[in-house]
């Protein structure tokens, strides 16, 4: 006889019991990759903050910012406790604050040195990391990735900000060993090719305007130009488009190099190396 214990319950289903389980260890599964994500983010975040400290010359900023890098690391990882109240301590509140782009300057005197356009992405990186631990009051999973998501967005906007303003100081020379001269060996690839094509359609028209004197030469050279003109044009996009004091985004970048790409494929292709490094004799003729 069957007792009661060993009975499976009326209309039980082996699929139903079971399904609670598999949801629970997907729900899991996802909280946990959730969390990895945004603590990876807070690194990100707080590398970037330590890189502003060190440009510090008042050790005072500089002290500050790496207070405020490590509490970006601790709000996006061991602050986000499951079942806990979501709130971070009060000290972790203050240091994650607006104030954070005044820095040390009632001690100081003095505002940190930060470049145009770094204040914004800095106050949004504390404030979406000081926002995480209340994630487990909600959807875990769903809420711990957007936020994430949103502090890459700020953290790409920050450094894009920095590059700008590095570049903005940089000397003169140091760009000119960082290849931005006329001298780079794809520029002057880039050149050859440009010069080539101007040089053949200049040839071809003053053939065929063979006995014309002035004219033929104005036409010839009309249509050297023209031949050259594309070229020149998509060389100059590509310098703009590379140029990291303009602080152009991706999307910005992409189509500035989409309608160079239109303009003259073989220069971009040549500025990018994909026709090789350039270190051939530029003085002999292109492939064919």
């Amino acid at each position: 006889m069957t007792t009661p214990l060993s009975a499976p319950p009326p209309h039980s289903d082996t699929h139903e019991t079971e399904a609670p389980d598999g949801e629970d260890q997907a729900q899991r599964a996802a909280e946990l990759a959730a969390l990895h994500r945004a603590a990876d983010a807070g690194e990100a975040a707080a590398a970037w903050v330590r890189e502003l400290a060190g440009h510090q010359c008042e050790e005072d900023h500089g002290r500050l910012l790496e207070r405020v890098a490590e509490a970006i690391v601790q709000a996006s990882s061991r602050e986000i406790i499951p079942d806990s109240d979501g709130l971070l301590t009060e000290e972790l509140r203050y240091t994650l604050a607006a104030g954070v782009v005044l820095g040390a300057s009632h001690t100081t005197g003095t505002l940190p040195e930060l470049h145009d356009g770094e204040r914004m992405p800095l106050i949004t990186v504390c404030a979406i990391a000081a926002a995480l631990p209340s994630c487990v009051l909600g959807d875990l999973a769903r809420e711990l990735n957007l936020l994430a998501s949103e502090l890459a967005a700020a953290i790409e906007a920050g450094r894009t900000a920095t590059a700008a303003g590095d570049a903005r100081v940089l000397p003169l020379r140091q760009l000119r060993a960082l290849g931005h001269e006329h001298g780079d060996p794809l520029n002057r690839l880039a050149y050859r090719g440009v010069f080539d094509s101007a040089v053949e359609s200049f040839e071809i028209a003053l053939h065929y305007q063979d006995g014309r004197g002035e004219e033929a030469c104005e036409e010839a050279l009309h249509n050297a130009l023209a031949a050259a003109g594309p070229g020149i044009a998509a060389a100059a996009l590509l310098r703009v488009a590379s140029d990291p004091a303009l602080g152009l985004d991706l999307d910005q970048w992409e189509h500035l190099h989409r309608l160079a790409t239109e303009l003259d494929l073989d220069v971009v292709e040549d500025l990018g190396g994909a026709n090789g490094d350039g270190t051939t004799d530029p003085t002999q003729p292109r492939p064919a």
